[in-house]
């Protein structure tokens, strides 16, 4: 019997878009250009001992910069907007080491649909563990079907998800 999935409203997909952008365009912004003063900073200075404390400020602010990015990644993968649904759920499962199937209607679909099942299968994405092997399926344009099986490493068994999005 498959799970159902609740998909986003187009309410929330367009909240947590504009969230990552702000995040992106802001906080992350700022700090990758403090990382980079930092490092001219590093690079300009005589004394050694200086530069190795300017050099450890500049690790930990890239740290914080790299878990920012992760943050934001998670809130609206920024892929799936530049790089649409296909390129988009492949960089997000290569970036959680899951092994992914992914069979897309041939007709691309509208931007709100794209969005919406994006963050659908991204959001189920982060749920599994890496190494987990995921076969999704989205057929549709109005109404959009999408089905999710994955099978996680270590002798789990497979579960099937379903999910109808109206996106007309």
């Amino acid at each position: 019997m498959p799970i159902p999935i609740r998909p986003p409203d187009p309410g929330t997909v367009r909240l947590r878009y504009q969230l990552e952008r702000t995040l992106h365009d802001g906080a992350v912004a700022e700090i990758s250009a403090l990382a980079l003063e930092l490092g001219m900073i590093s690079d300009s200075t005589a004394d050694e001992g200086v530069a190795a404390r300017v050099e450890a400020v500049q690790h930990r602010v890239t740290g914080i910069l790299d878990g920012l990015r992760c943050v934001g990644a998670c809130i609206y993968p920024p892929v799936l907007a530049s790089a649409g649904l296909g390129p988009g759920l492949r960089a997000v499962a290569e970036k959680l080491d899951l092994r992914l199937r992914l069979d897309l209607p041939r007709v691309e679909l509208g931007q709100a649909a794209r969005s919406r099942t994006g963050l659908l299968i991204a959001d189920h994405f982060h749920t599994l563990r890496p190494g987990s092997l995921v076969r999704v399926r989205v057929r549709g344009r109005r109404i959009v079907r999408v089905s999710i099986i994955d099978q996680q490493p270590g002798g789990m068994p497979r579960r099937s998800h379903r999910a109808v999005l109206r996106c007309g």
